[in-house]
């Protein structure tokens, strides 16, 4: 073989070799695109299930929330049902003794009227039926007259006014509730 041929061979290997070189590393380069590409791809699907477990675990909270919330309400419910059961039970106490009470109540209010019946009695000063009194404030008891005073209202309440002693006070018992509470007004009144 002669030179020349020699050198085209070797040539040619080189060339060949060179391109088989280059090839190698561009599929490699490409490989480690694809390789890299991929891993980003991973990285990217685990981001992914992470934040799917975020939302699964939130979520799975919701339900242990309203599940505690569902268990809270009920409790209240009972605890509602309990206090009415109770608040029932106090009606009926309360319900049996009311009898007691207001046959207590009504005897208390007979001796009450029969101890201000006699106090009546006893006192000069208070008005009794066709003998009116009055008794000023400096303490001078004076027999009322009908020039002293007005007659009875429409209602037949007791509305006397002393005309000529404006320091006079009434002592009539009036039987009108007048503070709402049920008992008679004995209060002397002023006039």
């Amino acid at each position: 073989m002669d030179t020349p041929t020699l050198i085209w061979i070797i040539i040619a290997v080189i060339v060949v070799a060179i391109i088989i070189v280059v090839a190698v590393m561009l599929s490699r380069r490409s490989s480690a695109k694809r390789l890299e590409a991929q891993h980003k791809k991973a990285e990217g699907l685990r981001e992914d299930a992470r934040r799917t477990e975020m939302a699964a675990r939130e979520r799975e909270a919701q339900a242990a929330q309203a599940r505690a919330d569902s268990a809270t309400a009920a409790a209240e419910a009972e605890q509602a049902k309990a206090r009415a059961a109770q608040a029932g039970i106090e009606a009926e106490r309360a319900a049996a003794t009311i009898d007691d009470h207001a046959s207590d109540a009504a005897k208390l209010r007979e001796e009450q009227a029969e101890k201000l019946r006699k106090a009546d009695e006893v006192d000069p000063a208070v008005t009794t039926a066709g003998n009116a009194r009055t008794t000023d404030r400096t303490g001078t008891d004076r027999e009322v007259t009908d020039r002293d005073v007005t007659d009875r209202d429409h209602d037949g309440t007791d509305r006397r006014i002393v005309r000529d002693n404006p320091d006079a006070v009434t002592y009539d018992r009036d039987t009108r509730d007048v503070d709402g509470d049920g008992r008679r007004d004995d209060r002397p009144t002023s006039v």
